[in-house]
């Protein structure tokens, strides 16, 4: 009874050691990180600028081929750098291959326009207490441009702006917010920063949610007007523009 249970017993643990030896492995590896991909799927391009287009987790033995479905509209050269020709979309193509076999495609979209020629701000000036924030917005003719303006302060340590036009209130003072585009036209927000009020016991204190910012909209017959927005997901810092 006892070599009985003791050969079942062998036989058992080799067919376990059979079955883990045979069955494949497979590595997994979270998110895809290894995946190639590029580092923009949509890309505006001012008319003759350039931008560079890269290939993220590239093993050595893989080569990119990059082209343009319009090289009227933008070209592609074989590092990646992108030029914008004319105004229009193009679709730029990078292929991948490994041991001369296509292993994955990748693509960006290129929207090419004309640069701005002229910016409107949503606000000339701004009243802030330290610790508060606004935002700014902006307006950037032609309709059609390509162009992204960027926002900067005079002085950051009375206010300061983000890439998307939020300033911040941070210290007693007054600066200036430009917003800039091409060939040093700008609009400007005179910024005062007051110090921050210290609220009593009974009173309710104000919330980031009582803040209303503004922007810009245009209306049917093309004027410009100033309009509240609330502070929430659905608002989009960025770009307006008009005919």
């Amino acid at each position: 009874m006892k070599v009985r249970k003791l050969v079942y017993s062998i036989l058992t643990f080799g067919m376990v050691l059979f079955l883990f030896i045979s069955l494949p492995v497979h590595t997994v590896y979270a998110g895809n990180a290894l995946e190639a991909k590029l580092n923009i799927s949509t890309q505006k391009v001012v008319k003759g600028k350039t931008f560079n287009l890269r290939v993220y987790n590239l093993k050595t033995s893989q080569t990119v081929v990059f082209s343009s479905s319009r090289p009227g509209v933008a070209t592609v050269d074989q590092s990646g750098l992108v030029t914008g020709v004319d105004n229009g979309t193009a679709i730029v193509t990078a292929k991948i291959y490994e041991a001369g076999k296509l292993v994955t495609t990748l693509s960006c979209t290129i929207t090419v326009g004309p640069p701005a020629i002229a910016i409107m701000i949503s606000k000339l000036s701004l009243e802030l207490k330290v610790g508060d924030q606004a935002r700014l917005s902006y307006i950037v003719f032609p309709i059609n441009t390509a162009e992204k303006p960027v926002y900067s302060s005079n002085d950051e340590s009375v206010a300061s702006v983000s890439p998307g036009g939020r300033v911040y209130g941070e210290a007693p003072g007054q600066t200036h917010v430009f917003c800039m585009i091409s060939k040093g036209v700008y609009a400007t927000c005179e910024v005062t920063v007051k110090p921050a009020e210290v609220e009593s016991e009974t009173e309710e204190p104000e919330t980031a949610d009582s803040v209303q910012d503004t922007s810009l909209s245009v209306t049917e017959d093309n004027s410009v007007s100033e309009v509240p927005v609330s502070d929430d997901s659905s608002v989009t810092e960025g770009v307006g523009t008009v005919q």
